[in-house]
Order: structure tokens, then C-alpha cells, then sequence
């Protein structure tokens, strides 16, 4: 049985059931009652023989028949028998309210796994759990409400295309709430807690596998089993579907060893924000953003792209709207020919023709102004997005009319259309033709940008599935020396600077006779980071003289640190226009994570990095390029030509699918600096730490 058909069960029992229906225990079976599960309720309760109208079971297995879902709702202690029982009665769903487990530490973590591994005895694994320390589930479609929150009684149940996943119960009642008091239908209110089996990931894939499911709103806290999210984000991408989600919980993760400035940088956070991001699914500021988002992404279409017109009749909504698109990203273009030809006819000769449109105070007089205006961009070629901004409205507005031409235009065209307004009558006149409205330019302008986002990710989600899975995360690894690294990553397809190791002063001789110059010479010892540091760099080595100096010197420096003396690498020498770092590092959670940004000595304190999972695309990472602070700088500048970018998106991908296919072997690198120059040159790596799984761990 699917996790969908678990959620749409014929039959439910309640452990610990009440004659009250305010305590939890007595909620779902008044919930049931009231609102049209047309299944068997089956009260559990050894006290009472009567449970609110209903015959009640002194166990278990002494009910009349085998429950679908079982809802829990006893003390802690009491819930593993309470799971050997669902076992033996061949449930296949158990929703656990009861908490005193892994929130409260290590020993409720194992009383935790214990659940799981009871669970798990059922044939099949059958037997799956919400929980525990949840507020429960329910399918309002069916009736089907095994949830205690008391949002339910203040806000009527009406089955709709949404499905709310959340790891809090608190946060799922919230977005319940809003959902519904915005007129919005629900389905699907699904509370993981402590997710000891099910997680909100796998709760996604569940839902979306719906055909009446069109959008999901998602609070998570920690991302766990990413897999079960990529996969649902490519079937709702399929589907049509839109996710949307809320992150909190900013900590840090600590997979990679202390000299890798990846792992360093690499927060959970910034993780989660790449992974959601490569898999369309817009992150929101807070639960206020979903619920406000959510009529935008039910009635409007995918936009094409990212250019946005914005129509009001006030100069000072035009003014706000323009500084709003570029600070959300969208580009507000000039109108070519045909478009300016268009909104000359429709706009008084007296208003310039320009984007943002102000159509002035022409619309009291001539109200079909704005029809007009809206026919004139509907050839497509204008606007992917179109803002309307009406910040006061009164007598001579028909905002009936005003309404109705929008969603036509909408609907006609496939431009998604956000209006912005600042009175409720306004903005109900819209909403009654499912055109979203907002109270700021700038809100409507992120949430078109927010489409726009999603619309723009779903081709690349397909990328996700070139790797079966990702390597595991070791608990301990081991750093090579700067050659070894450089070799491995020579291996795996990256450019590496041309370089030689010398053991002794013959070599050294050899390499500068063989090495075109001016050359660096770097001390090799793999139990020496951050080699300039100590000294162990010399730059612009042209004569014997100089390398044989720079070979006595860091011999001398290695044996004062008490350093393994690995020789001397003499490498050629680059010049570049900038220095980059590009690293990757196995997480446990989320596999291998990419880094780029702004290298050199000050990459730490800097931070100016972007994150990707792998595996990606080259259009993935140069996007992720193009969000560097250092980016404009990437572009010509003064006659100088640009970076080539693709040949460093080319290294960014190359480097994530080799970390994949080493299957764990190596866990982490630090290539850093990457130098890059303008025009054609290639960019090449010239210094490199690569840590490999230690065997023993």
C-alpha cells in the first residue's frame, strides 16, 4: 500500500480514545463524526464501553475488525506495545501524538528508533508512522481527520486542490488557518513531528502523486531524505504542480574536516537553500508568504520568462514598482516598435508610452484606458509578467470591468497578472475573478518573481536523476599533500597548473630546465594547510639559484613545524584577472555539495560563495555564478573582454559528477585559488587539498 492510500483510510481506531471532545484523544473521533468520514470509527478505550455515541474496545485486538490507521494517543511509555498491537492487526498507518522521545535527547532517540524497528516487523514493512510527538494528519476529501488542532473547529474543513506538509504541528495549524480564511480549500494537513519514519520529504512525494493536488506548501526545519523531495518535485513539475516552502531552523553542519574552507562555509542552511532552489521550489520568508503566494501560484500560469510590465494610474506606484523588479530581479524592458505602435492607440496622446505605464487620471474619463492598455501587451512579445497596480480606487472606477479584463488577459495570453491595491473592496472585486492581489508593490512584484523561479527551474530538475544516490559521508578523512591532490584532480578532467615535485637538489636543477618560467615553489607537506602562513610560497622563480634557496628554506621551516618535508613542488606560473575557489564536500544529508566564490587568502571572510548539489547543470551554475557579489566584474568592462564562464561552469560540473562517482572515496576538496583571466584562457587550478575517507572509519 502507497503512502497516499495510507492517508485515505476506510477504517480508524483511536488509542486512548475520550468522551471529551476538547482532549486529544477525543478530537479526530468529534472530527470524524462532524465532518463526513463515511469509514468505521472504532473507539479504544478499556474504561468505558461507550466512546461519544460510539461502541467502545477494551484493546486493540479485541476490535471487530482490522483498522486501516490507527491514531495513538497514550503515554509514552505505552506506545511501543501500542505499535506491536498495530503490527498484529495488520494496520498500515499508526499516528502517534505522544511525545517523550527523541526531542527530549539521546535516550528518546532510542526509544524513538525502537518504534521504527517494531514497525518495521509488519509484513512488507507495511506499517507506517506519523510522528511521534505530532498533532496527526488528515484528508479532509474523505473526511479522514486524525488531528487534534483546534484550528479545525475555528475554520470550516472544505476539501481544495492544496496539501500543507509540515513538521509542525503549530505550523501546519497555521498555514491551515490562513489557508482557509483566504477562501482557499485543503485537502491534505499533514504534521510529521519527529519524523521517526515518515518525513515531510516523503510526505511531499505522497500528495503530489494526487491528480487534485495543484500546489503544496512546506515548513521544514531540517531537510532530511532529499531524495523523496527531488523525486516529488520532478513528478509536480510534470503534474503542474506547484511546491512552496518555508525553511527555518538556520544551524550549522560539520561533515567536512576543519582544513576544507567548503565545509566551513557550508552551512545546513545554505545547503537546503541550493537544493530547493535547483528543484523549483521557491523558499519563502515565513508562513504569512505561503498563505499570501498561495492564490498566485493556483491561478496563474508558468511565465515564459522574466520580463515584467507594470500598468497603475498613479506616478508613484510606477516609481515604486521599478525600484521593486530590480530588487526582485525582473527585468522591466523598453517596448520594441510594434508594442509602442499598440499602446499609442490605446493610451491619450498626452502619456508617454513607457514602461512602467501611468495610464494618469485618463482612466476616470476613459475607463476602457486600461483594457486597452492590457490588449495592447497581449501579443506576447511585450511581458512574461505584468504588475496593475490601483493604489486608490472610488467613484468613475468600474474595478468590475478592471477585474474581469485582467483575468481574460491572463487567461487569454498565458502572462501571469499580479495586482497590488490598498482597499479591501478593491481587492475583493479581483479576487472574485481569481486575480491575486497584494497589499505593496512589492509584494506582488516577488511573487510574480517567485513564478517566475519556479518556472524557470523545471526543465533542469531532470538533471537530478544521472546518479542512483549520494556517497556516503565518512566520519573521519584524510588529507593529501598539494601534488597528490593536484593529481586527482588532474584524474578527474579539471586543468591543473603544470607542475614537478623535487626531492633533492638535482631535481630541482632538472625542473627548472624543464618548466618554462617564471615559476612558484611551494613547500609540499600534507600536515601544512594554508601554506603561506609559514612562508612556504615563493613567487617569480626564474634561476637555479632561486629554487635551490626556496628548497633549503621550506626544508628548514617543515622540520621548525615538526611537518612531514614532502620535497618541493615547482609549479608554472599564471597570471589572472580574478581568483576564485571552487570546492565540494560530502554531506550527510544532502550528498555532494559544490562551492564556488571568491577565492584567495580572505575566501573565509569574504563569503562571497554559491552552493550547488550535485549533480547539475552547466545552466545551474552559471546561474550560480551570476549570484556572486563579484559577478558584474565577470562582464566587459572599459574594452576589457569578459570571463568565460562556461569553461568555469564546465568545472564546477565536472567536478560534482567526478565526487559522485567516487562513491565516498573522497570526501572533500579545496581548490583554491582557481585563476581565471579575461578573454579565452582557460582557467586553471593552482593550488588544491583533497581529503579521502580514512579506511578505519
Amino acid at each position: 500500500m502507497s503512502l497516499l492510500q495510507a492517508l485515505n483510510p476506510r477504517s480508524v481506531a483511536i488509542l486512548g480514545a475520550s468522551d471529551n471532545p476538547i482532549k486529544a484523544g477525543g478530537r479526530p473521533i468529534d472530527y470524524m463524526l462532524r465532518h463526513g468520514f463515511a469509514g468505521r470509527i472504532l473507539p479504544v478505550n478499556p474504561k468505558r464501553s461507550e466512546v461519544q455515541g460510539l461502541a467502545a474496545h477494551a484493546s486493540l485486538l479485541a476490535l471487530p475488525q482490522a483498522p486501516d490507521a490507527v491514531v495513538i494517543s497514550l503515554p509514552g511509555e505505552e506506545v511501543g506495545a501500542a505499535i506491536d498491537d498495530c503490527v498484529a492487526v495488520g494496520a498500515r498507518l499508526a499516528v502517534i501524538y505522544s511525545s517523550g522521545f527523541a526531542e527530549l535527547g539521546e535516550e528518546g532517540r532510542a526509544r524513538q528508533a525502537d518504534l521504527v524497528a517494531r514497525a518495521r516487523r509488519a509484513a512488507g514493512g507495511g506499517l507506517r508512522l506519523f510522528g511521534p510527538n505530532c498533532q496527526g494528519v488528515a484528508n479532509f476529501a474523505t473526511g479522514a481527520i486524525l488531528n487534534f488542532s483546534t484550528m479545525i473547529n475555528e475554520n470550516t474543513p472544505a476539501d481544495g486542490p492544496v496539501a500543507i506538509v509540515s513538521q509542525s504541528g503549530a505550523g501546519a495549524a497555521i498555514l491551515y488557518g490562513g489557508l482557509r480564511r483566504a477562501g482557499i480549500g485543503v485537502r491534505y494537513m499533514l504534521s510529521t513531528g519527529n519524523e521517526a519514519d515518515v518525513c515531510a520529504s516523503e510526505a511531499v512525494r505522497a500528495v503530489v502523486e494526487d491528480e487534485g493536488i495543484r500546489l503544496v506548501v512546506l515548513y521544514i526545519e531540517t531537510l532530511r531524505q532529499g531524495a523523496w523531495l527531488a523525486e516529488a518535485a520532478r513528478l509536480a513539475h510534470a503534474r503542474g504542480v506547484a511546491i512552496l516552502a518555508v525553511k527555518a531552523g538556520r544551524t550549522s553542519a560539520g561533515q567536512a574536516t576543519a582544513s576544507s574552507h567548503t565545509g566551513a562555509l557550508a552551512a545546513e542552511d545554505a545547503l537546503a537553500d541550493a537544493f530547493l532552489r535547483q528543484h523549483g521550489i521557491p523558499r519563502l520568508a515565513d508562513f504569512r508568504e505561503l498563505i499570501d503566494y498561495a492564490p498566485l501560484f493556483l491561478s496563474q500560469p508558468a511565465p515564459r520568462g522574466r520580463r515584467v510590465v507594470s500598468i497603475s494610474n498613479s506616478g508613484a506606484t510606477c516609481v515604486l514598482s521599478a525600484d521593486a523588479a530590480e530588487e526582485c530581479g525582473l527585468a522591466m524592458e523598453p517596448f520594441d516598435e510594434a508594442t509602442l505602435a499598440g499602446l499609442s492607440r490605446a493610451l491619450p496622446s498626452y502619456v508617454t508610452a513607457r514602461n512602467p505605464i501611468d495610464m494618469t487620471t485618463a482612466l476616470l474619463g476613459k475607463p476602457q484606458t486600461f483594457g486597452d492598455t492590457l490588449q495592447a501587451l497581449s501579443g506576447g512579445a511585450a511581458a512574461d509578467l505584468v504588475h496593475v497596480g490601483f493604489p486608490i480606487g472610488g467613484e468613475g472606477y468600474d474595478f468590475g470591468a478592471f477585474a474581469d479584463q485582467a483575468s481574460r488577459f491572463a487567461r487569454d495570453t498565458g502572462v501571469p497578472i499580479a495586482v497590488s491595491v490598498n482597499q479591501d473592496w478593491v481587492a475583493r472585486a479581483f479576487q472574485a475573478q481569481g486575480v491575486p492581489t497584494f497589499w505593496s508593490e512589492r509584494a506582488a512584484m516577488r511573487g510574480l518573481a517567485l513564478l517566475a523561479e519556479q518556472a524557470q527551474c523545471r526543465p533542469q530538475t531532470e538533471s537530478a536523476g544521472k546518479h542512483a544516490g549520494p556517497p556516503p559521508a565518512a566520519s573521519h578523512s584524510t588529507a593529501l599533500d598539494e601534488p597528490s591532490s593536484l593529481d586527482e584532480l588532474a584524474r578527474a578532467g579539471l586543468p591543473v597548473m603544470r607542475h614537478l615535485v623535487c626531492r633533492d637538489a638535482d631535481q630541482v636543477r632538472s625542473a627548472i630546465g624543464t618548466l618554462p618560467t617564471p615559476l612558484v615553489a611551494k613547500g609540499v607537506s600534507a600536515e601544512v594547510s594554508h601554506k603561506s602562513d609559514h612562508g612556504l610560497v615563493r613567487l617569480n622563480i626564474r634561476e637555479p639559484a632561486q629554487a635551490l634557496q626556496a628548497f633549503v628554506d621550506f626544508a628548514a621551516t617543515l622540520r621548525r613545524l615538526e611537518a612531514e618535508d614532502g620535497g618541493m613542488l615547482l609549479g608554472v606560473q599564471h597570471k589572472a584577472d580574478f581568483e576564485l575557489a571552487l570546492g565540494a564536500h560530502v554531506d550527510a544529508e544532502f550528498g555532494v555539495a559544490v562551492m564556488v566564490g571568491q577565492g584567495g587568502v580572505l575566501v573565509e571572510a569574504l563569503r562571497d560563495v554559491q552552493f550547488l548539489v550535485a549533480p547539475f547543470t552547466r545552466v545551474q551554475a552559471r546561474q550560480a555564478l551570476g549570484r556572486l557579489a563579484i559577478a558584474p566584474a565577470f562582464a566587459p568592462v572599459r574594452g576589457l573582454p569578459a570571463v568565460d564562464l562556461d569553461a568555469v561552469a564546465g568545472m564546477m560540473v565536472a567536478l560534482g559528477d567526478w565526487m559522485l562517482e567516487q562513491g565516498g572515496r573522497v570526501q572533500s576538496v579545496d581548490a583554491n585559488p582557481v585563476l581565471v583571466a579575461r578573454g579565452g584562457a582557460a582557467p586553471v587550478i593552482v593550488d588544491a587539498v583533497v581529503c579521502l575517507a580514512r579506511e578505519d572509519a
